[in-house]
């Protein structure tokens, strides 16, 4: 009387009360958007004698066509070949924006930026 009184009484199993379930919960509703912050990473190239730490924070700056690093008011490094995406979003925020350093190279001549 156990089982097969309980197999059924309970109605069907549990995979076809949830038919079309996992599709209802897969699609988007009112509170599933999130919006975040956009970050971009960027590899900086250090000149010699600079040490930078991960969580440093930096400064990105379009200077001409280069793109430089300073931390505080000397310059750590530079950019090369940035992506246009990213430099109209720094040239979108008056052409200066914050980083941080997310990891450094092994050797310490380059660092890996994050910028928002």
């Amino acid at each position: 009387m156990g089982v097969d009184f309980i197999r059924e009484q309970s109605g069907k199993p549990w995979r076809k009360r949830w038919d079309k379930g996992l599709d209802r919960l897969t699609s988007p509703g009112l509170f599933d958007v999130q919006f975040t912050n956009r970050q971009r990473i960027v590899t900086a190239d250090l000149s010699g004698g600079s040490t930078l730490k991960v969580g440093d924070q930096v400064v990105v700056q379009c200077n001409g066509q280069a793109v430089i690093v300073c931390s505080g008011h000397r310059q750590v490094g530079a950019i090369q070949g940035i992506s246009a995406d990213v430099r109209a979003a720094i040239d979108g925020c008056g052409g200066v924006a914050l980083g941080m350093v997310e990891r450094v190279g092994l050797f310490g001549n380059n660092a890996e930026l994050s910028i928002r």
